[in-house]
């Protein structure tokens, strides 16, 4: 994993990959003091990868 410094804080790539599906989200905040990851799902879905906001799952 390559962590990246901007503006002080830990950027980095993050490759989602289901059912032959990928999305790349070039500038993630690595946060490793949080309990939970959040992904914006506006960035998801353009790339047909489609998630249930109930489960919060890929569908």
């Amino acid at each position: 994993m390559n962590i990246r410094l901007v503006n002080g804080l830990p950027i980095i790539e993050v490759l989602f990959t289901y059912q032959n599906q990928s999305v790349l989200l070039p500038n993630v905040l690595l946060d490793t003091g949080c309990a939970t990851t959040i992904f914006d799902i506006d960035l998801i879905e353009p790339k047909s990868l489609t998630i249930d906001p109930i489960q919060g799952r890929a569908v």
